[in-house]
């Protein structure tokens, strides 16, 4: 269901690109069936749940559990917008927010693999797993971004002088950013990478794709689509010129959280 990044003329690129360029300027930034992304050249890790994707039957388990990766307390902003952000079905009183981050070097200090968003509600367990790859864009004449790593705009930089992180994942029905700040002023390593056991806090954006036939090109993530329903680009995100996606590009703030393990997360040794 993803829809072609394919090379038309200059001027419909030069109109996204128009469209995409107005990012910092604009932005609120100062500073069930699962869908995955194609590998070609590698795989995406990811946490193994006991709890399927699809929801578990009733009574079958307290709460989700994760391996790999750190798992922390996901805080939602709001019911409101937890039932935006979900869009299949409503939410009656949904308990147990969990948020794990299981993500892997690709190299070029750029990172892939999954973010997942767990909660329980009506005695039902849910998991929405977003991935970014592990391999780089497969090559075809006349589309951009050939040979790219999947996982390009997904690294740690300084940023007023703290080490922080932010990057793009996807599924099935929409894209959410991740940024992470340092919970204490210390907690920056050389060559813009976290110190080994520090802890960050975080911030989720989310921003659904909007319903169509239209089919998401299997070939590029959504980071990489130029311009169509599928297409969740944030210039704040792809340039780090600051920390979070603004309206302009659609994306919300979906729900906060602390205390993760930078060396679990990105399976730092």
């Amino acid at each position: 269901m993803k829809t072609g990044l394919l090379k038309t003329n200059a001027l419909v690129l030069l109109t996204a690109t128009v469209l995409f360029a107005v990012g910092c300027s604009n932005s609120n930034s100062s500073d069930t069936v699962t869908n995955t992304l194609p590998v070609i050249n590698g795989t995406i890790p990811g946490p193994i749940i006991i709890d399927p994707s699809a929801p578990t039957t009733p009574g079958t388990s307290s709460t989700t559990t994760f391996y790999g990766g750190s798992t922390v307390t996901f805080k939602p902003t709001s019911l409101a917008q937890m039932n935006k952000y979900v869009a299949t079905h409503p939410l009656n009183a949904p308990t147990d927010f969990k948020i794990n981050i299981n993500l892997a070097s690709v190299g070029s200090g750029r990172y892939g693999g999954s973010v997942s968003i767990s909660y329980k509600d009506n005695g039902y367990l849910y998991n929405g797993v977003f991935k970014s790859g592990m391999g780089t864009n497969q090559s075809f004449k006349g589309m951009y971004d050939n040979g790219t790593l999947e996982s390009n705009y997904n690294y740690w930089f300084n940023y007023n002088n703290q080490t922080v992180f932010t990057g793009f994942f996807e599924d099935q029905y929409g894209a959410i950013t991740i940024t992470l700040v340092p919970q204490s002023t210390s907690s920056g390593g050389n060559d813009a990478e976290p110190v080994a056991g520090s802890k960050y806090k975080g911030y989720v954006y989310f921003k659904n794709f909007a319903v169509t036939s239209a089919q998401h090109s299997p070939y590029r993530a959504c980071w990489f689509t130029y311009m169509g329903p599928y297409d969740c680009r944030s210039n704040v995100i792809q340039t780090k010129c600051g920390l979070f996606p603004g309206a302009e590009a659609g994306y919300e703030l979906l729900g906060t959280f602390s205390d993760v393990v930078v060396n679990d997360a990105f399976n730092i040794n």
